[in-house]
């Protein structure tokens, strides 16, 4: 009995197929790499001719746009890695291409509202409805958009709850960071004071606040009293309105209410406050 055993093994093959793996590989990588900084360069010069923005904003509209391409061209790259690889150690691509072509078919029917996420968001980014960085009620949901990927927006709202949002339910947004923000806010004081003067106290302490060098460069205009917004129930609510730059709206708000009402007290200008009066019908008569 031969116990000798035959091993064909072509070590020459197999070094020059590991080496091909490996620059493959390397060469996917630096690819990847090189297309990166390419498409962000591109996405960048390409904004600064059709579009007037600020070095800020238009810095987060070229990281949404070209972190979205990026992940798309990284698939297809390690993807054409991949079936080189295989094809490298004699494995049939040709059936792999044919099957991609028909199971993506298949999947397109099977995972419709994938699709819809993905062509939703496809829209969403190169529309620009909002920007990594940018503060956005979407899909009902307010807070700060954190990501946004073709299949999803990732927004974080002001609890710090992470929300990921499939593209193919935002059916509207509203983008509170562009251009401008406005402060929009009712006092109310009551019925027996003088609203000419009522008014000429908040605009003072408006202009005031203008004035202050912490929020002079916040504040984009003057805030004013515009008009005598309702008759209420417990008094008369003036309407206050100004503008201010994206992202300082709240804060601005939130200070201008502590210096109005400040200023209400000092000047004995009533701030009423919601009251009940219970009258009785029938009264007890007391001996």
């Amino acid at each position: 009995m031969d116990d000798t055993f035959d091993l064909n093994f072509d070590l020459s093959r197999v070094i020059t197929s590991g080496v091909t793996v490996v620059v493959i590989v390397i060469a996917a990588w630096l690819i990847t790499r090189l297309t990166s900084r390419l498409i962000a360069s591109s996405v960048n010069r390409r904004l600064q001719r059709i579009t007037d923005l600020p070095e800020e904003d238009r810095q987060k509209r070229v990281e949404t746009v070209s972190g979205t391409l990026n992940r798309v061209v990284k698939i297809v790259i390690w993807l054409i890695a991949g079936m080189t690889i295989m094809a490298e150690f004699g494995v049939s691509i040709a059936p792999i291409i044919a099957g991609l072509g028909i199971g993506g078919l298949a999947l397109a029917f099977a995972a419709q509202n994938i699709v819809r996420d993905y062509l939703h968001g496809f829209l969403i980014v190169t529309e620009d409805w909002y920007r990594v960085g940018e503060a956005a009620r979407i899909a009902g949901t307010a807070g700060l958009v954190t990501a946004v990927n073709l299949r999803t927006t990732v927004l974080r709202d002001g609890d710090g709850t992470l929300h990921q949002i499939p593209n193919g339910q935002i059916t509207m947004a509203s983008n509170m960071t562009r251009e401008f923000a406005r402060i929009n806010f009712n006092v109310e004081v009551g019925y027996s004071e003088d609203l000419d003067r009522v008014m000429d106290v908040i605009n003072d302490e408006c202009e005031k606040f203008k004035a202050d060098p912490e929020w002079t460069e916040i504040l984009l205009n003057t805030p004013s009293a515009v008009r005598v917004e309702n008759l209420g129930a417990s008094g008369v609510e003036i309407k206050v309105m100004g503008d201010t730059k994206p992202m300082s709206r709240v804060g601005a708000m939130g200070e201008l209410r502590k210096r109005l009402k400040n200023r209400l007290d000092a000047e004995g200008i009533d701030i009423p406050f919601p009251q009940t009066v219970v009258h009785f019908a029938n009264s007890i008569p007391t001996n």
